[in-house]
């Protein structure tokens, strides 16, 4: 037995000190030390102790001590001179121990509702009707390119293909063949400059089980719930806006998605909404014979963007080539911070291209178009690393989620205990909010590696028990040492917040999947942002719900009688057996 445990005992067996009854006084527990009971009742150790000076000196409290809680007068007092103590931040607002849970759950948050949003997306291309089709659609190709117009095996990630999947993007009117070329066009360039204009003839015939035909793409977001806008966020030739570079997550994923879920369902072409109004038609290559497309005519336009006259297509553009990939059934491969691999380019120094080992349809699809070539500019690098774009724009890691809900969390409680009166050291949060960047971004990392093999869900919930049985233990073993806690009190306290940890990490991943299945949010930039939003939310619930409740501190006070009275039974059996 530790001289600890032994001094407690004797101790909390000496005659109470008697402390008159009022409306704020409370009743010690067997085992309560001060530290006990000013976390259960969310008051200041050392304003406990002063507003109890008969009993401030003794270590432990008898069982069913009156002890006189302080009035918000004193406690504000005390917190002036001494600080928050580190046994009343867990219940005053987040403990530092759990504040890396919060970036747990900010990233499950937003990686759940993206996630929901991907599938609510794939489902969208699945529903999405399909229509036949029998007419000319236009695309428009360099003028030295255009004998291979209609080769898909050449065609980069886009819109509506992730990278191995194979589309040909055409446009139904001339009006929107210049919107959609007008895009792409530099500053200054006429949109059809030194490119060649091909008209196809294309068919497209539904068979008896509907597939084959031209996806109505807009239908197929409408009957899943989700915005139309989500299918056409902006980007055209140029980099992804600021908030896609900020939250890491490209305007095209939920696109490709829908387009996967089309192509999965035997369409032959997507009918999709234009991100610069209109429609286009995109041709499916892996559900569309070659016998379906017929070049028909050429326009050719110089450098001013002026037409020569019209020339039949016949021996000038090849048919379109069989679709040889191998494609697999099933939602793009888009987890958080997948990067494909990429190699040199040949004969372009200091530039990188798609490694040459893809499969389609697999985790390739991660990257949502294809790599930018290195920029010159300082301020194009810091886009480029931020956005990805030296890696076919894969989506963010967690890193970045979990360093800004460590450093929320800490702020946010930071605020709320000033709110309450209670004094806020500027160095000592500057401190704070730095150690909890690093821990949220570590444990959000952690996520992402288990996330594989657990389940999003299950790799929230066990790297927010390891973070926390960590730290609580650190804490609780540290009170041990010095006498505040006892032994079994300390045990309780480590095992009970490592099984909230758990169910806080799990919750931010579980609550943003919940959210993203049935809210209608609008591309996948905002998304990530609510999600974030969500888990961090989740995180806060949970502890408001424990506060309200006291359910956290009735367990560890059932935790530490149940192991003091076990601790007790084995001292008198061990007592009753020693010869000496």
């Amino acid at each position: 037995m530790t001289p600890a445990l032994d001094t407690a005992r004797t101790r909390s067996s000496e005659p109470a000190p008697t402390t008159p009854a009022t409306d704020s006084t409370v009743f010690a527990q067997r085992g309560d030390h001060w530290a006990d009971l000013a976390e259960r009742h969310a008051v200041d150790e050392q304003a406990l102790r002063a507003a109890n000076p008969t009993l401030s000196d003794a270590l432990s409290l008898a069982p069913g001590q009156a002890v006189r809680l302080p009035d918000r007068a004193e406690a504000v007092a005390s917190v002036g001179t001494a600080g928050i103590s580190a046994s009343s931040v867990g219940t005053a607002g987040i403990s530092a121990s759990s504040v890396g849970t919060a970036g747990i759950s900010a990233a499950g948050g937003r990686e759940g509702l993206v996630q929901a949003l991907q599938d609510k997306a794939y489902q969208a291309g699945r529903a999405a009707p399909q229509a036949a089709f029998d007419g000319t659609v236009l695309r428009a190709v360099p003028t030295s390119y255009e004998a291979g117009a209609l080769d898909h095996r050449y065609g980069g990630p886009g819109r509506s293909n992730a990278r191995g999947q194979g589309m040909l993007y055409t446009a139904p009117d001339p009006t929107a063949l210049l919107r959609e070329n007008a895009a792409y066009a530099r500053a200054g360039e006429h949109p059809l400059a030194l490119k060649s204009v091909v008209e196809v003839h294309y068919t497209a015939t539904p068979d008896a089980q509907g597939r084959g035909g031209v996806a109505d793409m807009a239908e197929g977001a409408r009957r899943q719930g989700l915005p139309v806008q989500a299918l056409t966020e902006p980007k055209g030739g140029s980099q992804p806006g600021w908030l896609h570079q900020l939250t890491g997550e490209h305007p095209y994923t939920l696109a490709q998605q829908a387009g996967k879920g089309a192509s999965d369902s035997g369409a032959s072409a997507l009918r999709a909404p234009a991100a610069v109004g209109g429609e286009q038609i995109d041709i499916v290559s892996r559900n569309t014979r070659p016998d379906q497309l017929q070049p028909a005519a050429v326009t050719r336009h110089d450098a001013d963007g002026r037409a020569a006259p019209r020339v039949p297509a016949t021996g000038v553009v090849h048919d379109m080539p069989a679709d040889a990939r191998r494609y697999r059934d099933g939602p793009l491969d888009k987890p958080a911070g997948a990067r494909p691999p990429t190699e040199a380019a040949p004969g372009q120094p200091g530039q990188r291209q798609f490694a040459a080992t893809d499969v389609a349809g697999q985790a390739l699809a991660a990257a949502n178009e294809g790599l930018e070539g290195r920029a010159g500019s300082r301020i194009d690098r810091v886009r480029q690393h931020l956005s990805g774009a030296r890696d076919g724009y894969p989506r963010a890691a967690s890193t970045r989620y979990g360093a800004a809900g460590g450093a929320a969390a800490t702020l946010v409680d930071a605020g709320l205990r000033a709110a309450r009166g209670e004094s806020v050291n500027g160095a000592q949060l500057a401190q704070d909010t730095a150690v909890q960047t690093t821990v949220g971004a570590a444990a959000a990392k952690g996520v992402d590696a288990l996330t594989p093999r657990l389940g999003l869900v299950k790799a929230g919930g066990a790297v927010g028990a390891l973070v926390q049985a960590g730290a609580s233990g650190y804490t609780n073993v540290q009170a041990y040492r010095a006498g505040t806690l006892s032994g079994s009190r300390a045990v309780a306290n480590t095992v009970v917040d490592t099984g909230t940890a758990a169910a806080a990490g799990a919750a931010g991943a579980w609550a943003g999947a919940a959210v993203g299945s049935v809210v209608p949010v609008a591309g996948t930039a905002i998304g990530a942002v609510v999600g974030f939003g969500v888990g961090l939310g989740a995180h806060y619930a949970i502890g408001a719900l424990d506060r309200a409740t006291g359910v956290t501190q009735a367990a560890k006070s059932a935790l530490a009688n149940g192991l003091q009275s076990a601790g007790d039974g084995l001292s008198r059996a061990w007592n009753a057996i020693t010869p000496w």
